[in-house]
């Protein structure tokens, strides 16, 4: 892959989140947003990116360092207790079933892979959120099993329920279709069956894939903007991030059509982003909401060896 469109992917998802971040909570149509601002529940200066990037950032570094899963924890920990992984030295806005997970692993010392709460009221889009990294670096792996695997494993370190789970799984699988040179309606349309075969020993989780049927079937993309919630529950966000990409023509457009949705904007945002710049990956994404990111040093820092190593690997 070319470390253009690495870095493009990454940056297209922290641009999405840092939009979202002044308008998250409000209701939809109570605002229109088409700029990087200030302001919003955490009271943040403009380029402010939230929790879903500085989750990112660490997974980011543990497949650089191709660190294990206890490590990778440690990273969360540092974010979440000693403010690393921030824009200004301040964690704001992480979500409580990310929260529990980390106090799981580090004051309950449970083992990483169980630190997920496996409750089905536990089933946020906390892990959908940082898992792009994890498609860039399974972009040549051919074993849909072994693809599957370290997608639940890594959901795991936050969120066990199935649904969650299978909601990572549809999320990482339509961009490895897109990473590997497929149309968007096309993993779309192969997708059901191919989770379908692999997961035919495991019914309990595929019995959650019920849940977001709609995303593949046919005139989705016709459903009334009304009729698409844009809530931090991990069916909602990845219908309306799905959704957001089908009703653009650029990576731009997807972002702005998702972070005007209301709610939780800088999830389905930076997710929509993520998903828009693969789908459109002649594209960049606007290189003036780049540059207004806040901490860009620190962004790069962890961002060009990833894309250095991953551009260079001879798979």
């Amino acid at each position: 892959m070319e470390a253009n469109l690495i870095k493009n992917i990454l940056y297209a998802g922290i641009v999405g989140d840092a939009l979202g971040v002044p308008v998250e909570f409000k209701k939809r149509d109570t605002y229109y947003l088409d700029s990087m601002i200030s302001g919003g529940t955490w009271e943040q200066e403009a380029g402010s990116w939230s929790d879903d990037t500085s989750f990112t950032l660490p997974l980011v570094e543990s497949l650089t360092e191709k660190s294990d899963y206890e490590a990778l924890m440690q990273k969360f920990e540092n974010y979440m207790f000693h403010n690393e992984y921030t824009p200004k030295g301040v964690a704001f806005g992480i979500g409580a079933t990310c929260a529990k997970a980390v106090r799981n692993w580090s004051i309950n010392h449970y083992p990483a892979l169980e630190c997920g709460d496996p409750s089905e009221y536990a089933n946020g889009n906390g892990a959908l959120m940082r898992l792009a990294p994890l498609a860039i670096y399974l972009q040549k792996e051919s074993s849909l099993e072994k693809r599957l695997e370290l997608t639940k494993n890594y959901t795991s370190l936050t969120h066990r329920h199935p649904r969650a789970i299978m909601g990572s799984y549809i999320y990482l699988e339509i961009l490895h279709g897109l990473l590997n040179d497929k149309a968007l309606s096309e993993v779309l349309s192969e997708l059901p069956k191919q989770l379908e075969h692999a997961l035919q020993n495991k019914p309990g989780e595929w019995s959650e894939f019920i849940y977001y049927k709609d995303i593949f079937t046919p005139g989705f993309k016709n459903v009334s903007r009304d009729n698409i919630k844009s809530t931090g529950y991990d069916v909602d966000t990845l219908l309306a991030c799905v959704w957001s990409v089908l009703n653009s023509n650029s990576i731009d457009e997807a972002i702005l059509l998702a972070v005007n949705l209301g709610e939780d904007t800088d999830t389905v945002a930076s997710i929509t982003g993520t998903l828009s710049s693969c789908v459109y990956q002649k594209q960049q994404v606007d290189p003036k909401w780049v540059a207004q990111l806040q901490n860009k040093e620190l962004i790069d820092s962890i961002i060009d060896p990833f894309v250095k190593k991953n551009s260079d690997r001879k798979f």
